[in-house]
C-alpha cells in the first residue's frame, strides 16, 4: 500500500494551500509552478485549501464516484465533467481524473501510469484547474490567460489560440510579462489586479510522424517540459512583473484570419463576449459564471481581436490604438492590420517608385 507523502505548504497571495503529491513524475513541474510560494508553515487563521494527487487505482477511484452524478455540458471536448451537488468530477482519459468538493475546499486527483499528454498539461489538470475552482470563492481567480504590460497599461488576453509567437514578439519589443500561460487576478483598490504565476509558452512544433492510433506515446509526452516549452522570463532578463493593474482585455476569436483586426466592445455585448470567450469552466452548483467577467466589463476597455498567422500583428494592433486607447475607452475603435501579402506588395511598389 502506498504511504502518502507529507503535504507541501504554499501561500498563494496570502491564501494557504496544502498539496500532497504521490506521483513523483509531477514533482519538478509542481515545484516550478508553485515553488516561489512555498512556505514552512502557515500564518493567520484562514483554512487551507487541500489537494491530494495519487496514482490511479480503480478501486479507490470507484469509491469516490457518485451514482447520482450527472454530466455537465462544457466547451472542452477533451474531457468530461460530472456534478453531484457540491462535488464535481473531471475525467480526461489521456491523464486521469480530478474530484473537487467546493464546500470543503478540497480536491483529489488520480493520474494514469501512462499519460498521453505532457507534464505541463498534467499539472494544469491535477493542480491549477482544481485550485482555480476552489480559490475563486476566496477572491483569487486563476485563469489560463496571458497578461502583459506595454507602456504602463496592463493587458489580459483571453485566447483559445496558443499565443507563444505573439508573446515572444511583444517581449522582444519591450513589453513586460505578468503571466505567460496562467494569470492570477483579484479585485484590489478599486481595480482588477493581475498577479504573476510562473509559466511557459509552447514553442511551435513541426509536423512529425505519429503511431497508429494517432496519440503520443507516454515517452513522447514526457515528464519534463522539454524543448516544446520555453520560459520567456528566463530567455529575457528583467521582463517579469509581479503584478499590474488590468486596464484592457483582448478577447481573441477562434481561428486565424488573413487579416488581423480589433474592435472595441460596448454595452451589453462586452460581457456577452467575455463570457463566451471565458477560458475556464467555472464550477458552481447554481451558476456557470462568476462575477469577474462583469467586473472586467465595467472597469476595463475590452476588445474583440482576430489574429492572423503573422506573430507581429498583435503588437501592431496594440501600437495602432489611440494614445491611452487601452486604458480609456473611446466611442469607436476599430483597427485592421493589412495581411503579409498586402504589406509585401506595398513595400515592393514603394521600392519601385
Amino acid at each position: 500500500m502506498l504511504t502518502p507523502r507529507p503535504p507541501q505548504r504554499y501561500s498563494l497571495y496570502d491564501l494557504p494551500i496544502a498539496i500532497s503529491c504521490d506521483v513523483g513524475s509531477l514533482d519538478a513541474e509542481i515545484a516550478r509552478v508553485l515553488g516561489p510560494f512555498n512556505v514552512a508553515q502557515f500564518t493567520g487563521r484562514s483554512q487551507a485549501t487541500v489537494g491530494a494527487i495519487r496514482p490511479y487505482a480503480e478501486a479507490e477511484v470507484l469509491r469516490h464516484l457518485s451514482p447520482r452524478a450527472r454530466r455537465v455540458a462544457t466547451h472542452d471536448t477533451s474531457a468530461e465533467l460530472y456534478e453531484d451537488g457540491e462535488r464535481f468530477w473531471l475525467i480526461d482519459d489521456r491523464c486521469g481524473m480530478v474530484e473537487i468538493n467546493l464546500l470543503k475546499s478540497q480536491w483529489r486527483a488520480w493520474m494514469l501510469p501512462q499519460p498521453r499528454v505532457d507534464v505541463v498539461r498534467r499539472v494544469e489538470m491535477a493542480v491549477l484547474w482544481p485550485m482555480a475552482q476552489l480559490l475563486r470563492a476566496r477572491g483569487l481567480y486563476l485563469l489560463p490567460a496571458a497578461s502583459i504590460v506595454r507602456n504602463g497599461f496592463g493587458l489580459l488576453m483571453l485566447s483559445p489560440l496558443a499565443l507563444g509567437p505573439e508573446l515572444a514578439s511583444m517581449v522582444r519589443a519591450g513589453c513586460r510579462v505578468v503571466g505567460q500561460r496562467w494569470t492570477a487576478l483579484r479585485e484590489w483598490g478599486g481595480h482588477v489586479e493581475m498577479l504573476h504565476l510562473p509559466g511557459v509558452i509552447e514553442r511551435p512544433v513541426p509536423p512529425r510522424m505519429r503511431l497508429v492510433g494517432g496519440a503520443d506515446t507516454p515517452a513522447q509526452a514526457g515528464d519534463r517540459p522539454g524543448d516544446n516549452w520555453i520560459d520567456l522570463t528566463r530567455e529575457h532578463c528583467g521582463v517579469e512583473l509581479s503584478h499590474a493593474p488590468c486596464t484592457g482585455v483582448f478577447v481573441v476569436s477562434p481561428g486565424r484570419r488573413p487579416t488581423a483586426h480589433l474592435r472595441q466592445l460596448h454595452g451589453a455585448e462586452t460581457i456577452e463576449l467575455l463570457r463566451g470567450g471565458w477560458p475556464i469552466e467555472e464550477l458552481h452548483p447554481l451558476r456557470r459564471h462568476g462575477q469577474l467577467p462583469a467586473t472586467l466589463a465595467a472597469r476595463c476597455a475590452c476588445y474583440e481581436v482576430a489574429l492572423s498567422r503573422e506573430p507581429h500583428d498583435l503588437l501592431a494592433l496594440m501600437a495602432a490604438l489611440p494614445q491611452r486607447g487601452i486604458g480609456a475607452p473611446r466611442p469607436e475603435v476599430k483597427i485592421t492590420i493589412p495581411s503579409v501579402a498586402r504589406r509585401t506588395a506595398a513595400a515592393a511598389a514603394a521600392a519601385v517608385a
